[in-house]
């Protein structure tokens, strides 16, 4: 799939997306304003009730009043009135209900010369609790259980009854529900002034069902969204790697293909002198070209074997030193070729570790192969070890042409191979790397990378000495 494609689907389910969140945060929205309007109808209905009771407590406060000034026992305990103002606390109780305790001084502004001239604030402490009682029992009885706040304000006056420093009155009178006496006249103008500081939550509650349906389907919109893009960009890229992979494998097989060829077709010559001497050259062309074949099929399968789980580790106590000299022994040959030096400096004192021979043995090839293809002039390559705690550290250091930092988070994928730019004279198929990576995995220990551009690179490996007991 090109890149048009991609993006015009891209895109296309992009709106389509957009349109379906946009849909459900508005159906959200208007359930949540319904919700609210349903809210405000309750609390309006409830309230009215609250208003009718608090108007019997007015005519109870009345008749109170009444005895008090006539010499006799009210029946509503009677609170010494001073002139010097009093002071009020608010507090929540452990139901988390709205509280005000009082001092012993009682305001001036609840005497009949104050700005609340009326009978039913004479006793505040009293009239409070009632009040604060109406409210509790009525919202309960309608079954809406909510944190609340009430005051008592005088809009004549400007006054709030029930008044302390961390009341921000402003705010307050915004954002509470306003619900007039029965008794005001021209004179009085009094509120009971009602807030819910958690209104939204309470709301956002009661929605729970909806809320929570909509928010899993708008972030399912969006995981799909994601996982349908990525796929469709992974498997692009999948497609395109396979491709060169196909190309890169049909040219390398066909190189040794080509060679054998020719070998036997001059072997096969009778106008040619067969001499010992050139049945030896051309067997030994035939035989190396031959082992390469395999050494590339081996590769594939190695590859298609740990895709499919199916790798199992022979292992064994493995002398690690013998193994990197004996691959060493291997590959000189071709560094020399290019002018090149392999240098060993085996400093470790533990250097034996449980292990698959077969395999260490591949890893170290792998990462010694491609030291000396990506050193294109006189490769310096250096292996060594040390002992790492439990593990034992084995580096392979070169001096090629380093991997750019946006290459080394990709140098360890399936089918990657670092860029050469106009130099096309590297072979392979991307495995090596991802196949070391799964080995070292295998063995319970860590592959790293430190590399510079045009300064060379070092595959650092520790491997743990017993990996059935410990991890590196």
């Amino acid at each position: 799939m090109d890149k048009r494609k991609i993006v015009l689907i891209s895109v296309g389910m992009g709106l389509a997306m957009t349109g379906l969140v946009l849909m459900q945060l508005f159906w959200l929205k208007t359930t949540l304003k319904i919700n609210e309007t349903a809210f405000n109808e309750n609390i309006q209905r409830i309230f009215t009730e609250v208003i009718v009771d608090v108007n019997r407590l007015e005519q109870l406060s009345s008749k109170n009043r009444v005895l008090i000034i006539l010499g006799q026992e009210g029946f509503i305990p009677a609170e010494k009135l001073i002139s010097k103002g009093g002071k009020a606390q608010a507090v929540f109780s452990s139901h988390k209900q709205r509280k005000v305790h009082f001092s012993k001084q009682i305001l001036t502004a609840f005497t009949p010369r104050g700005v609340f001239d009326n009978p039913l604030f004479d006793n505040p402490a009293w009239t409070y609790n009632q009040i604060d009682s109406l409210i509790d029992y009525k919202l309960k009885k309608n079954n809406i259980y909510i944190n609340y706040q009430f005051n008592i304000f005088n809009e004549t006056n400007n006054h709030l009854l029930y008044s302390h420093s961390k009341l921000n009155k402003k705010s307050f009178l915004n954002e509470a529900y306003a619900f007039p006496f029965s008794s005001n006249n021209g004179i009085q103008h009094i509120y009971l002034m009602v807030h819910f500081p958690h209104e939204k939550g309470f709301l956002l509650r009661e929605s729970g069902l909806i809320v929570g349906t909509s928010i899993i389907l708008i972030l399912g919109i969006i995981f799909l969204f994601w996982y349908s893009i990525s796929t469709i960009i992974r498997q692009a890229k999948l497609s395109l790697l396979k491709n060169d992979f196909v190309n890169n494998m049909t040219h390398e097989f066909k190189t040794p293909i080509s060679t054998i060829s020719l070998a036997c077709q001059a072997l096969s010559d009778k106008d040619l002198d067969k001499t010992p001497e050139l049945y030896e050259t051309y067997i030994s062309i035939i035989d190396e070209e031959n082992k390469r074949l395999g050494s590339m099929a081996e590769k594939i399968l190695q590859t298609a074997i740990l895709d499919k789980g199916e790798l199992k580790l022979n292992q064994e106590w493995v002398n690690v030193h013998d193994v990197i000299k004996d691959v060493a022994k291997n590959i000189e040959i071709q560094i020399a070729q290019k002018g090149g030096q392999l240098n060993l400096v085996l400093s470790a004192e533990r250097f034996v570790i449980k292990a698959d021979l077969l395999h260490l043995s591949n890893v170290i090839y792998n990462l010694l192969d491609n030291a000396n293809k990506y050193t294109f002039e006189k490769p310096l390559i250096e292996v060594g070890t040390t002992k790492d705690g439990d593990c034992l550290m084995v580096y392979v250091k070169d001096n090629g042409m380093g991997i750019s930092k946006a290459n080394q988070k990709k140098i360890f994928e399936k089918l990657y191979r670092v860029p050469t730019g106009n130099v096309h004279n590297t072979k392979g198929f991307g495995l090596g790397l991802s196949y070391v990576k799964a080995i070292i995995a295998k063995h319970e220990g860590l592959i790293e990378l430190e590399s510079q551009l045009q300064k060379g690179s070092k595959f650092i490996l520790r491997l743990p000495f017993d990996n059935q007991k410990i991890q590196c």
